[in-house]
């Protein structure tokens, strides 16, 4: 409806509709250009959905670029005697794989010694003088007073030792504490090697009960002691129930008393499954591709979805994408040693429906795990090479990296650049919408000016048509009177 309020008053015509009509005539090409940018709009929604996809395919590679996928261990023990977890074993992807008879004698323990208990921690002990406390090389002197009570004691072990481990910049050897109104001396490490030493030069440990009159002590809770295994028939003893400097690339963790078989074998399990999640992710890619290339036009659209159906039917870059994905599968790399150079090979191939015209890929996990079993350092250096000259592919499609091209920076991927030159294309076409209503504004502005100006001087002129009509007739009147 027309907004220009004088139409009609003296001329009886529509300017209104005579101006709305010449503005709307030029304002048709707006339709079209809203068309066209809705297109271009469906067609970013699009390729913006083909850069997930390959985004995904890029990141599953990244496991199989990695030795430990094709390298990884495990450790099956077949208990003969003792507890089910009496011994853990961790192996490292540069362990053998062998099999090992493990023995274990005794487990490592660390030193605890006790004092005498007494009735009262707050009551004073009545001794004073200097002690000393050592293990290995380290040594701290600890002085009490007669005024001292348990607490006191402990107090001051802690702050001797903790001062000079401080000094030394070594971890704290051992410490005191107090259970059951009882002062307990424990060494931080396990191993004969940190047994906890006692100088008493004033009879201060002979007064609290730690030592007896011989110098030794009164209540040895726990000995220190080595952990003992046999290896293979091989008597071996370490410091810590944790070793890890027996078998190359393995860990024996030790919890108690046993035997047991060991074997270290291979575990294909994170490479089989980094190489599903990969077909998967090609699958995906060359689903969507395939759709997109084949799809026909909605005749009758009824969602947005719909209507982005054909619009990259037959698209030179998804063509382009399709063979270099089936290219990357399908060489063979014979640059490479051992004896699988292709992944077919290696039970990765394209599928056999429709002659395999779709591109997507089967996974045959049996051929692949003969393969692994049979020269794992082959396969790995092949899905490696896959994996790097896939990455490649996908970087080259998705990078959102610059380069200068001549005086303009444009994006290096080569969706990422179709879709940096579609928004730009689609805010040419608002800046023109923009300009085309700015301009047509201005001219409906100018037109009901233009014709506000008419209406009026027709009604002056209606007006002075008027005077003159009634001039007449006055005339007329008096001449016949």
């Amino acid at each position: 409806m027309s907004d220009f309020q004088i139409t009609g008053l003296s001329s009886g015509i529509d300017w209104g509709n005579i101006i709305d009509s010449m503005i709307d005539s030029k304002k048709a090409v707006e339709e079209q250009w809203t068309s066209e940018q809705d297109e271009l709009k469906d067609k970013i929604t699009l390729y913006k959905e083909l850069d997930n996809y390959l985004g995904d395919l890029e990141n599953s590679m990244t496991p199989l670029e990695e030795d430990s996928t094709f390298q990884n261990r495990s450790a099956e023990i077949n208990i003969q005697a003792g507890s089910e977890s009496f011994i853990s074993v961790t192996p490292s992807a540069e362990a053998d794989i062998a099999r090992h008879d493990i023995e274990v004698l005794t487990t490592a323990q660390n030193h605890r010694v006790a004092a005498d208990r007494v009735d009262d921690i707050t009551s004073a002990l009545g001794q004073e003088g200097t002690f000393t406390l050592s293990t290995g090389s380290f040594e701290a002197d600890v002085t009490l007073s007669e005024e001292n009570n348990l607490s006191d004691a402990a107090a001051a072990i802690n702050k001797a030792v903790s001062d000079k481990a401080s000094s030394e910049n070594i971890e704290i050897p051992f410490a005191a504490e107090i259970m059951d109104n009882t002062l307990i001396l424990s060494s931080s490490k396990t191993g004969e090697a940190y047994a906890i030493e006692a100088t008493d030069t004033d009879g201060v440990l002979l007064g609290l009960g730690v030592l007896n009159g011989s110098g030794e002590y009164s209540r040895e809770l726990q000995t220190a002691r080595d952990s003992n295994l046999k290896i293979d028939g091989l008597l071996v003893s370490r410091p810590s129930n944790s070793i890890d400097d027996l078998l190359e690339g393995i860990t024996l963790d030790i919890n108690g008393q046993g035997t047991a078989s060991l074997d270290i074998v291979m575990d294909a399990e994170s490479a089989v499954t980094s190489i599903k999640s990969m077909v998967e992710a090609y699958n995906a890619t060359m689903d969507w591709v395939n759709i997109r290339l084949s799809e026909k036009p909605a005749e009758d659209p009824q969602s947005d979805i719909e209507e982005r159906w054909g619009l990259l039917k037959g698209d030179t870059m998804l063509w382009s994408a399709k063979e270099d994905m089936r290219h990357q599968v399908s060489k063979p790399r014979y640059d490479m040693s051992g004896e699988y150079k292709t992944l077919s090979s290696i039970g990765i191939a394209t599928e056999s429906v429709d002659y395999g015209k779709s591109g997507k890929l089967d996974f045959d996990e049996s051929a692949f795990m003969e393969g692994m079993l049979k020269d794992p350092g082959s396969i790995k250096d092949l899905m490696q090479s896959f994996a790097s000259e896939m990455k490649n592919f996908t970087e080259s499609m998705v990078s959102t990296s610059t380069v200068n091209v001549g005086t303009a920076s444009v994006k290096e991927g080569a969706i990422t650049n179709r879709i940096d030159t579609l928004e730009r294309q689609a805010e040419d076409i608002s800046d023109r919408i923009s300009q085309l209503n700015a301009r047509l504004a201005m001219e409906k502005a100018s037109l009901e000016a233009i014709y506000a100006n008419m209406e009026a001087n027709i009604a002056e002129m209606n007006q002075e048509a008027s005077y003159i009509t009634d001039f007449a007739s006055m005339n007329f009147s008096r001449n016949n009177n």
